[in-house]
């Protein structure tokens, strides 16, 4: 189970860049996966889940873009990675990790860790390819290569792990000494943790292992739209974006510059994961 242990938190933000539609995009009716009804009026609505997240968390983001590709409405929650306080209101308290994906009218709904969440989606989504030998060879990609990789690069320096928390002054749940606490002692406890995973994977360089998996995404991108060869995106393009999207405005996206053909890829993909936000590179 993947999932992000530091210690942060994000205010409760409802996603409604979509509106519901028959069928969704992928042939689910999300009106019947969450209503509830009210007996005096005896009128229904649409309870939406929440997605519990830490902003730059790479499999809070692998999740989110499997949400958004498929069309289901959120509610992003940020949570504060030094009081965790968002999480105490889910069923499962001794679960104590991000993501977490939870619908306060079900109970029983709660998702732990984006492989459990991912595997939700994909069983109200069967037409997303997840078995072929190139969706399982680039999910595990992202998921064992890629990943592991951004704290290292994120938070390799005390100044760039203050600027990655900077997330935090946009987070309207927080107060402003939250905010402060937060992108102060949270950049140093990532710092520290960045420094264990280069440690544990026996990384020298994080910039070079960075680029080594880049160099190996690059070239699979010769000649087709999405890592699937089809003219839609399978599981592991969907996973490698949710990784890319979440460092968007950060210095560690910079590295891309020498990646056009993965430039473009994250253009072409953000036209089907999230079109309501694309922006054409200039």
């Amino acid at each position: 189970m993947r999932y992000c242990s530091l210690r942060l938190t994000v205010v409760a933000k409802p996603y409604t860049g979509f509106s519901f539609r028959s069928g969704g995009v992928h042939g689910w009716d999300y009106r019947q996966l969450w209503t509830t009804q009210n007996s005096r009026t005896h009128s229904t609505s649409i309870a939406l889940p929440n997605l519990y997240q830490y902003a730059i968390c790479p499999y809070c983001n692998i999740s989110k873009a499997l949400l958004l590709y498929t069309r289901t409405p959120y509610n992003a929650v940020e949570v504060n990675p030094l009081t965790k306080g968002e999480l105490k209101s889910l069923p499962d308290k001794t679960y104590k990790k991000v993501p977490v994906l939870w619908n306060p009218s079900d109970q029983d709904s709660q998702k732990n860790g984006s492989e459990e969440i991912v595997q939700f989606i994909l069983t109200l989504h069967p037409t997303i390819d997840k078995s072929s030998d190139s969706a399982i060879k680039w999910t595990a990609f992202a998921r064992d290569d890629l990943a592991p990789l951004l704290y290292p690069n994120l938070c390799n320096t005390l100044s760039k792990s203050y600027d990655a928390f900077g997330y935090v002054h946009s987070t309207p749940s927080f107060s402003l000494t939250q905010r402060y606490s937060i992108q102060i002692f949270g950049s140093i406890a990532m710092h520290f943790a960045a420094s264990k995973i280069k440690q544990k994977r026996n990384i020298t360089d994080e910039l070079a292992a960075l680029k080594e998996a880049l160099d190996s995404f690059n070239a699979a991108l010769c000649g087709t739209s999405f890592l699937s060869e089809a003219d839609q995106p399978h599981l592991g393009d969907l996973t490698i974006y949710g990784i890319l999207r979440g460092l968007r405005g950060l210095e560690v996206m910079n590295v891309l510059e020498d990646y056009p053909k993965i430039k473009a890829w994250l253009e072409r993909m953000q036209l089907v994961v999230e079109p309501q936000d694309f922006q054409p590179a200039k």
